[in-house]
C-alpha cells in the first residue's frame, strides 16, 4: 500500500470514528460511554457474537425502554442488559458496513473518543476525503449489484441502463412524460433498506412525471394503469453524484417498486 493511500485510509477511518460517535451521542441515552463501547468492541471482534439474535434482542431492549419511561429510568441489570445489547447492535452494523472493511481501528477509536469527550468535527478536507471514500463504495456495490441483476431471465434492461421487472402486467393506458400520474410506491437501496414507501402513509401519491427521476420518468411510461414493476436504477438515473438526504448516499443504486393507478 503506498503512502498516501496509508495516509487516506487513516483520514477515513478517523472520520468514520467521528461520524459514529455523532450517532451515538445522538441516541441520547445517558448510560452509553464511548470508552466502553470501545472495550466491548475489542472483545467482540476477538469472541464474535455467538449466537446473537438481533430481532430476539431488539424486544427485550422495547421491554425495558417501555418500562423505564424510554430507559430515563433505566438502573441495575436493565442497565448492564442494554448497554449489551446497543453494544452488539452497533458492532453488528459496523461489521456488515462495507466502509468499515480494512480501516484503522485505533484511527477508528481515536475518532469516537475525540468526537464524544470535545465534539469538534474533523477538517473539510478530511470529511471530503470520506466522502469520496464512501461515494466510491456505494457506486461500486451499485454496480455489482445491477451486474448481477440483469443476468436474471425476468429482468429487462433498457438502452440507458433502466432494469425491470413486470410483476402484473394490465393493458391499457400509459402515461407521457408530459402527464401526471397517481401511483404507489416503496423504495429500498439495493441491501433492502427502506428509505420512502406511500404504502406506509396509507396512500398513494400522485406527481407530474416530468419532475421526478428519470429512472421514473423513463420507467413509468413503460406501464400501463394496474400494473406493478419493479424498477433497478442506476445512479445516473436516480439521485446521482449527490444522493439525497440521509437515506441515499450519493451514487446510490435504487429499487422501487411501483403500482400505476391513475394517469391524469
Amino acid at each position: 500500500m503506498s503512502e498516501t493511500a496509508t495516509v487516506d485510509t487513516n483520514v477515513v477511518s478517523f472520520v468514520h470514528g467521528v461520524s459514529f460517535a455523532n450517532q451515538l451521542k445522538q441516541q441520547k441515552l445517558a448510560f452509553l460511554d464511548a470508552k466502553e463501547i470501545i472495550a466491548q468492541f475489542a472483545t467482540l471482534r476477538e469472541t464474535g457474537l455467538g449466537n446473537f439474535n438481533p430481532q430476539v434482542e431488539i424486544q427485550q431492549l422495547k421491554e425495558i425502554a417501555s418500562k423505564t419511561e424510554n430507559f430515563a429510568k433505566a438502573e441495575g441489570e436493565d442497565v448492564e442488559v442494554a448497554k449489551s445489547i446497543f453494544s452488539k447492535l452497533f458492532f453488528l452494523d459496523l461489521d456488515q458496513s462495507p466502509i468499515s472493511q480494512g480501516l484503522n481501528i485505533e484511527k477508528f477509536n481515536e475518532g469516537i473518543l475525540t468526537f464524544w469527550d470535545k465534539e469538534e468535527m474533523p477538517a473539510q478536507e478530511d470529511i471530503q476525503v470520506y466522502n469520496e471514500y464512501v461515494a466510491g463504495i456505494a457506486a461500486k456495490e451499485g454496480e455489482e449489484f445491477l451486474s448481477e441483476n440483469a443476468k436474471r431471465p425476468e429482468v429487462t434492461v433498457t438502452p440507458s441502463g433502466l432494469q425491470y421487472e413486470i410483476l402484473e402486467d394490465a393493458e391499457g393506458q400509459k402515461p407521457t412524460a408530459e402527464q401526471t400520474v397517481v401511483a404507489h410506491y416503496e423504495g429500498t437501496l439495493p441491501n433492502g433498506v427502506k428509505f420512502d414507501s406511500s404504502y406506509d402513509r396509507g396512500e398513494p401519491t400522485e406527481f407530474p412525471l416530468n419532475r421526478v427521476i428519470a429512472g421514473w420518468t423513463e420507467g413509468l411510461q413503460l406501464m400501463s394503469v394496474g400494473a406493478k414493476y419493479k424498477f433497478y436504477i442506476p445512479y445516473q438515473l436516480g439521485y446521482g453524484a449527490q444522493g439525497a438526504g440521509a437515506d441515499i448516499p450519493p451514487y446510490a443504486a435504487l429499487v422501487f417498486i411501483v403500482e400505476l393507478k391513475e394517469v391524469k
